[in-house]
């Protein structure tokens, strides 16, 4: 299994800085078409009903609800319900986004009588016959939901996300083989627990957040054939196991406002994140003509480097610093983001030695890795129709990503360390990454109003933007609508 270890670690980078705003829903599973226009710089009461230090900020008399229906990046509809309300002196709100069971694989069977099935099928039985058992792909039933409990000036949230999928049955036939059993599980199931402070501690703000996301990622496969496989084996055989466990804890300030003067302020903040890659997955050796299953606190997976030991660390401190300023129609808003990111990672190749034991064997690589990237965002709202119709804009800015890397490399033959060596690297890393977005919001009445994104918007390296081009000004990629009574 050979990584490129600058790609894996920025990616998890990517990841990981979305720690800096924990009190969102985790996994970008959600943000307003006018969050998501302005890169979160204004966001509406769509976003703060189910944030845990902010729900305070949306004021209705019996109850608020939104609805909301956009396009993913695989052009799969995804849809999106919240409702709130307030039960005496407790707040109560939930959410669900997602496609429900769309996307799922099918895999398809026909009954077969008895005498058409291979290796020795039981005379009188009929069996389910596939053509092929798959799961996951380009489209996977998406689905995420939470409720937030708000109390005492506090909020606390459950959030549950999953695009979890199983196959799991008995006595089926595959690829003209018989299977006493037949397991295979694919994707995400994950739960997380957050808490934050709904009101400032101090006259200049601080209010603290704490979350723990707990992921469980599975891809797994394991058979059984019914008698001797093709091989002339006999036993489970573990055909993939490709599991880890990736718990995370962020904490963060809530910002604090340095200066403010009219309608101008200065803040910043301080958030820090810490996650985990831990693996304890299965192989399967063979003994004598028998299959056996071994432990590898690592992966495995057929190919030309099956078995890798391995884990991986990440700290994540991200100092920021904000301004607002208004005037008549016009508000402008910008944060700077300035990452500092720490990882570490084993990766071990491995062979089995005796009594299916396995013995390092090939690279062992201990690889530190620093990470800085600036990030700028900044955002931009005007009110063509006050208190009606306004115009939201938004510009997100990373800079070429600043990477230093120590590798501390041993080459091992059948568990002998044969040779080392230390190798520095200093890169540049990820190269200079912009976009720009466009949307509405438009105040239909009191109580009723629409948010929608609209497709004035480049990707990361697309420098072309056409505003009345198919997909431009009039074209909307999402569109929300919410209600409070």
């Amino acid at each position: 299994m050979k990584i490129n270890k600058i790609v894996f670690m920025l990616l998890l980078f990517v990841i990981a800085a979305a720690g800096a705003w924990a009190q969102n829903l985790p996994g970008n599973i959600w943000s307003s078409p006018q969050s998501i226009t302005t890169e979160g710089r204004y966001r509406s009461n769509a976003d703060d009903f189910i944030r845990p230090d902010t729900y305070t900020n949306v004021n209705f008399n019996k109850w608020f609800g939104l609805v909301s229906f956009l396009w993913d990046e695989t052009f799969s509809p995804v849809a999106t319900a919240g409702f709130a309300t307030q039960v005496k002196n407790v707040y109560i709100s939930a959410f669900y986004t997602g496609n429900f069971w769309s996307g799922a694989p099918v895999n398809n069977y026909t009954r077969e009588e008895p005498g058409t099935v291979p290796n020795g099928g039981s005379a009188g039985k009929v069996y389910d016959v596939y053509s092929t058992i798959s799961l996951g792909g380009t489209t996977n039933p998406v689905n995420n939901a939470a409720v937030l409990i708000g109390l005492a000036d506090m909020g606390f949230r459950l959030t549950y996300r999953t695009d979890y999928q199983f196959f799991n049955k008995k006595d089926i036939v595959t690829a003209n083989q018989l299977y006493s059993s037949y397991q295979l599980e694919r994707g995400y199931l994950a739960p997380q627990i957050a808490w934050a402070m709904a009101k400032n501690l101090t006259g200049n703000g601080i209010r603290p957040y704490a979350t723990l996301d707990l992921v469980f990622d599975r891809d797994y496969q394991k058979t059984k054939t019914n008698g001797p496989d093709s091989a002339g084996n006999t036993g489970e055989y573990i055909g993939r196991s490709l599991n880890h466990f990736d718990p995370s804890l962020a904490i963060g300030m809530g910002g604090y406002t340095l200066y403010r003067e009219g309608a101008f302020s200065l803040s910043t903040d301080i958030d820090y994140a810490l996650a985990f890659n831990i693996y304890n997955n299965e192989y399967s050796y063979i003994e004598g003509k028998a299959y056996k299953t071994g432990k590898i606190n690592g992966t495995f997976s057929p190919g030309s480097n099956p078995y890798v030991e391995q884990f991986f660390v990440s700290n994540m401190l991200t100092p920021s610093l904000s301004s607002s300023w208004s005037k008549d129609r016009l508000a402008l808003r910008f944060k700077l983001n300035l990452p500092l990111t720490l990882t570490s990672q084993e990766q071990n190749s491995m062979s089995v030695g005796g009594s299916g034991s396995l013995v390092y064997n090939g690279t062992s690589n201990s690889t530190v890795t620093f990470i800085f990237r600036p990030d700028l965002r900044l955002a931009m709202q005007y009110k063509i129709i006050p208190d009606r119709f306004t115009l939201n804009t938004g510009a997100r800015i990373q800079a070429t990503a600043a990477t230093l890397q120590t590798v501390n490399q041993d080459y091992y033959t059948a568990g002998n360390k044969t040779t080392s060596r230390k190798i520095l690297q200093d890169s540049s890393g990820s190269g200079f990454a912009s976009r720009f977005h466009i949307g509405l919001t438009f105040n239909i009445a009191e109580n009723l109003w629409v948010e929608s994104t609209t497709g004035v918007s480049n990707a990361y390296g697309d420098d072309a933007i056409d505003l009345f081009a198919p997909g431009g000004l009039f074209s909307f990629g999402s569109i929300l609508a919410a209600l409070r009574f």
